[in-house]
């Protein structure tokens, strides 16, 4: 069973290996995107039975708001559920953080990522400021 293992919280490394290969893992992924390893944030990874990092996701919490950065699901893992834990493990640290609404968007044709956001409660909004691109769709939780 794969479960989130915590590895940078505010500045903090929490484990200096994963971490590290998170950051390489990204910038091969994500490649020509913006460097989202800041301070400000906090980072899960979820590890296989070989203690490979199966997936991973990160977190920014501003004003009481929540914003889901990156989360990244490995093929072989895929439709297995593990895309709903990394939205549950982000809502349960937003709601330790007392933020009152998380935050995030998809590409228009990620129709996997846009059901799994809605099956976890998450409804289309549209910001005032696109800010991951004009060619997103955003989507809005309220935390209870």
């Amino acid at each position: 069973m794969l479960r989130a293992k915590k590895i940078f919280s505010f500045g903090n490394v929490i484990n200096d290996d994963l971490y590290q290969r998170v950051q390489v893992m990204d910038f091969n992924i994500f490649a020509g995107c913006n460097n989202e390893f800041h301070n400000n944030r906090e980072w899960w990874v979820f590890l296989d039975d070989r203690a490979q990092i199966a997936a991973y996701c990160g977190s920014i919490y501003s004003n009481n708001i929540c914003i889901f950065i990156r989360a990244w699901v490995k093929k072989q893992h895929r439709g297995k559920g593990l895309q709903k834990k990394l939205i549950k493990t982000r809502l349960a640290a937003a709601k330790f953080h007392n933020c009152h609404t998380a935050i995030t968007y998809t590409t228009k044709d990620n129709y996997p990522s846009a059901n799994n956001i809605i099956s976890q409660g998450f409804k289309l909004y549209f910001p005032e400021y696109a800010y991951g691109g004009k060619e997103m769709l955003y989507w809005s939780k309220r935390i209870a």
